[in-house]
């Protein structure tokens, strides 16, 4: 089989567990978890005497071969790991075809090569006998499923869907990083559900803070005060991109509730359907009715020009990075 590590990660059972299993892929946290969940579903609570880790570039195929050839004192299952295992696959490709063929019973080998291609022998061999699954970045949905997944396993707190959003816009999809986020939400929330208030009050710090005022602001038509908010988070170094998942957060929403009122739907159902902070839906939509649906049905185009020039896929006219993102302050906030 060959899926994605999430789809599979934590629904290992001992005796499911595939003799050959390849973690490929970049996404560090994710081979760990899998690698993890592997080593748990054959050792359960028991010693895990049984686990060797191998370096791929230093140990030989016939090493390898023999440890999980060899019943431990205190294991009688033996799961063999060889890390940064790309070069490791070159050089025994032959070797490993012929134990995918017939592997040792009870042992489980895991690579973990960066890539792993399909169309080799050796792939095809593995997802047919075993499993390969893809340790690769995630986004969207499927990272939102992670982030309230993991709050909840690894952390015992319950992540709201909103709540996760918003930690994806404020932190990126550094899957590492999003765990720190849920680590520290954990530790210093009296509450074990999070909700979009506890991340913007635990997440980022002032310059979160700032960011959300200053948006409240754009939406009130205060737009000298939202630009001087703007210069005070720019002057603090605040990263430009982390800045815009603020406003990507909140003006996404607004786009999205255009769209469902422009379809026939009530505008203040629409604001709550599309995901609004509960706290914000009566000044979002004031600020709707007071920019007009012309104006509202050009936010999401604006949001989706800045986010190219940032990236470096759309020129600017040569605008610096801030100033472009001051001129979008200025047209979300325009009077119609």
């Amino acid at each position: 089989m060959r899926m994605h590590a999430t789809e599979f990660a934590g629904e290992f059972d001992s005796g499911a567990v595939p003799a050959v299993v390849v973690l490929v892929g970049d996404e560090g946290l994710l081979v760990r978890q899998t690698a993890t969940a592997i080593a748990r579903a054959v050792f359960g609570d028991e010693s895990d005497e049984g686990l060797s880790r191998r370096n791929g570039g230093e140990v030989l195929w016939r090493d390898v071969r023999d440890e999980l050839a060899t019943v431990s004192m205190f294991a009688s299952q033996r799961v063999v790991v060889v890390e940064a295992a790309d070069d490791f696959i070159k050089q025994n490709r032959t070797a490993l075809e012929d134990y995918v063929a017939a592997p040792v019973k009870k042992s489980v080998l895991v690579l973990q090569p960066r890539s792993f291609p399909g169309n080799t022998r050796l792939a095809k061999a593995v997802k047919s006998s075993g499993a390969v699954l893809e340790c690769t970045a995630l986004e969207g949905a499927a990272l939102v499923r992670w982030l309230a997944k993991t709050a909840a396993t690894g952390h015992g707190i319950e992540l709201t869907r909103e709540a996760a959003s918003l930690l994806v816009e404020l932190v990126g999809s550094s899957l590492s990083q999003l765990e720190s986020e849920l680590a520290k939400l954990a530790s210093c929330s009296t509450e074990r559900k999070v909700d979009v208030e506890i991340v913007r009050s635990l997440v980022g710090g002032w310059q979160v803070q700032s960011t959300f005022e200053m948006l409240a602001a754009l939406r009130q038509g205060q737009t000298g005060m939202a630009l001087s908010e703007f210069a005070r988070l720019y002057e603090s170094k605040e990263p430009l991109p982390k800045l815009m998942g603020g406003v990507a957060y909140v003006f996404r929403r607004l786009a999205r509730a255009t769209e469902m009122a422009r379809t026939g739907k009530r505008l203040r159902q629409a604001l709550k359907d599309a995901g609004v902070y509960y706290k914000e839906i009566d000044e979002s939509n004031r600020y709707l009715r007071r920019i007009g649906r012309d104006e509202a049905e050009m936010i999401l185009g604006r949001l989706l020009s800045v986010d190219k020039t940032l990236k470096g896929v759309q020129e600017s006219g040569k605008l610096p990075d801030h100033l472009v993102i001051e001129r979008l302050l200025v047209q979300l906030a325009c009077s119609g």
